[in-house]
């Protein structure tokens, strides 16, 4: 999979995930970072999904990785688009545990260090759980559609949910099953 695509390729690609998530789920949470081959796209989904889009997060990965060019701000956030099918046009969710006034739309949130030494684009295991703590019931089903090398999984299992994931390559589906074998067979602590 090469994912240095046009713009146009990126929107159509992302476009039509985001289609397919929306058509199966009440709610869906888009990770999603403003680089230079993205940006334009990002925004044009914004526009496009208007009307299923609830809110923005601004994650805080507490680390700016640095520009690959002159003149180009480091990126420290990444935007978590949360869309919900149910009552679009309001900014209360349908779908939510949290109280009034108890959580933010800016998550500080350090990444974790990766978990595999191919991959350093994971997710912290705490911002997958605050999403399925705040957002999600235990044993509903939790489906990622780039389950990578299985955060969401192990996250899932942590906060006793069901999960699905999707995975293109193989070397990530095989170290995701077996971090959740490993997870599941575990008899201490961590």
């Amino acid at each position: 999979f090469n994912d240095n695509l046009s713009i146009e390729k990126y929107n159509q690609f992302h476009s039509l995930v985001l289609k397919e998530l929306l058509r199966v789920s009440k709610i869906v949470f888009y990770n999603i970072q403003i680089v230079t081959g993205s940006k334009r796209s990002i925004f044009k989904m914004i526009g496009d999904f208007n009307e299923q889009l609830k809110d923005i997060i601004v994650w805080d990965k507490g680390v700016a990785q640095p520009a690959m060019q002159k003149q180009v701000l480091n990126r420290q956030t990444e935007f978590i688009l949360i869309f919900e099918t149910d009552y679009p046009i309001s900014r209360q969710f349908k779908y939510a545990n949290f109280e009034r006034g108890t959580l933010n739309d800016l998550w500080d949130i350090k990444r974790d260090i990766s978990t595999n030494k191919n991959h350093n684009a994971t997710f912290p295991i705490n911002l997958i759980r605050k999403i399925l703590i705040n957002f999600t019931n235990e044993n509903d089903i939790i489906y990622d559609p780039f389950m990578g090398t299985g955060t969401t999984a192990i996250a899932s299992l942590i906060e006793k949910r069901k999960f699905i994931g999707s995975e293109i390559d193989k070397d990530y589906t095989d170290f995701a099953n077996n971090r959740v074998l490993n997870y599941k067979s575990q008899t201490k602590l961590f």
